[in-house]
């Protein structure tokens, strides 16, 4: 076993001499991942504080509850100083915290896993009485547990991150490469849909492959909303709708894919064209 102080102090002196809190935060209504993906909102959310937690705190180690008491890095931050200050949103003052980012351990963000312990409900601790077991180091660029073939979303980036990383992903990879199916791509601006299909070698795997290398995959009302605009995958999200065998002719899987362009309207008031 190593505890996170001896990971951490492999790589650094310079929490020894400082005072250094770990802090755990978790939200039961979202996935870790979810949370993550609104980072500057997680960040907002550690700066105020009703009390003054951080008191004589010089760095904070961040981490956000998984499930149980596991935990995951998410970043090492500098409190700079604390003011008080009115919250229109707590309608009371608050402890507002100046924290900036440390370029401390960044292989290490998002990649490590700690157990919190039986003391989950403190969700700040301080680094030096509290040892924290590594349970373990997640691949770089992983993405997350695969929970079934039409049990996730995802945004953009978490598809490029995918298909980046087969290794680090691989039940994903075999899941996804194994079968054809039909598939929505949402634009999250308009609410309009995308209605897709994917057959043969590499199943829907290699399909998703073409929207994380050219992000329109060859659609014409797709790519005319990111040549107006490059940013704007960024507003795509990415599903299964129905998963098929991978022995189905492409002439079935079409005509599957029809039956949901109507179900949903996607020729008419979304994005197909045919």
């Amino acid at each position: 076993m190593i505890t996170f102080q001896e990971l951490v102090e492999l790589k650094t002196n310079l929490f020894k001499s400082s005072k250094v809190k770990l802090v755990r935060h978790k939200d039961s209504r979202k996935e870790y991942k979810d949370i993550l993906k609104d980072r500057d909102n997680l960040l907002e959310y550690q700066r105020i504080q009703g009390k003054e937690v951080f008191k004589n705190t010089d760095y904070l180690i961040s981490f956000t509850g998984m499930e149980s008491t596991k935990a995951l890095l998410f970043g090492i931050f500098k409190v700079k100083d604390v003011r008080v200050k009115w919250s229109e949103k707590e309608q009371k003052e608050v402890f507002y915290y100046t924290l900036t980012e440390e370029e401390i351990c960044t292989d290490l963000i998002g990649r490590v896993v700690i157990d919190w312990g039986k003391s989950s409900i403190s969700w700040h601790q301080w680094y030096h009485k509290q040892e924290k077991e590594v349970l373990e180091i997640l691949p770089k660029g992983y993405l997350g547990e695969f929970k079934g073939l039409t049990n996730f979303i995802l945004d953009y980036n978490e598809l490029r991150k995918l298909i980046s990383n087969p290794d680090a992903n691989r039940d994903w990879r075999s899941n996804l490469s194994s079968v054809n199916g039909i598939y929505m791509i949402l634009d999250t601006k308009t609410g309009n849909q995308y209605i897709g299909s994917a057959y043969g070698k590499g199943g829907i795997w290699q399909r998703w492959s073409d929207y994380a290398s050219n992000i329109h995959g060859g659609n014409k009302k797709l790519k005319e909303l990111c040549d107006n605009n490059k940013n704007y995958k960024q507003n795509f999200q990415y599903t299964i709708l129905q998963s098929l065998p991978s022995n189905i002719s492409a002439k079935e899987v079409i005509k599957i894919e029809n039956l949901y362009k109507e179900k949903f309207g996607t020729k008419s008031f979304g994005l197909n064209e045919n």
